[in-house]
């Protein structure tokens, strides 16, 4: 009887335990696709949305979206506008105290040509710092992405030592994120990969 007690016990350990096993490898799973939904869902849920032209971005945590009317614009050497965008929404707002409405970065939602987009942002991008931009095209799980790459040349209050630029398009329509790299307060390469991801039609 003792010995017939013993191997019942011993196989009710090895359910349970295997029970138990079962179940924390559920609970893990459970809690990694809880993280990686919040991951890809964007940058921080706590952030603001920007909504323009149909297509919604994810906003980190602490960006300021500026009002429809609102533009924001680059120059290119002539001091013609190359580039704007309006009712975007700016990272790391008032940045710089020494340059009202500064900020490490900001990104806006445009419409129009793909190629002729990179072509406006890489002048204004190459007029406001002083060289111009390196080109590389990202592959985009839908669409088409172009980043540019630019050293800061110019002598200003807070400039960063780089500035990049990423340019979505989806069906017509681009996603401008700008961005300054190596500053203190800007959003770092993976918080930009979690903004450009979160993109999508309402």
């Amino acid at each position: 009887m003792l010995s017939g007690s013993w191997r019942w016990s011993a196989r009710s350990s090895v359910w349970l335990l295997a029970s138990l096993t079962a179940g924390l490898v559920l609970c893990t799973a459970v809690v990694l696709a809880g993280d990686w939904r919040a991951r890809a869902a964007g940058p921080g849920a706590a952030g603001p949305v920007l909504e323009r032209h149909g297509l919604v971005v994810r906003l980190p945590s602490g960006a300021e979206v500026l009002a429809p009317g609102e533009r924001l614009l680059y120059r290119d050497a002539d001091g013609s506008v190359a580039a704007s965008v309006a009712g975007a929404a700016l990272l790391a707002s008032g940045a710089c105290p020494d340059v009202p409405g500064s900020s490490r970065g900001f990104v806006g939602v445009v419409r129009g040509d793909h190629e002729e987009l990179v072509r406006a942002w890489s002048r204004g991008l190459a007029a406001a710092v002083g060289s111009a931009p390196a080109r590389s095209d990202v592959d985009a799980p839908a669409g088409r992405r172009t980043d540019l790459a630019v050293e800061v040349r110019l002598d200003a209050p807070c400039q960063p030592p780089r500035v990049h630029a990423s340019l979505l398009t989806r069906s017509g329509v681009t996603v401008v994120l700008v961005r300054d790299v190596g500053a203190a307060g800007a959003i770092d390469d993976a918080t930009a990969e979690l903004l450009l991801a979160s993109t999508g039609f309402r």
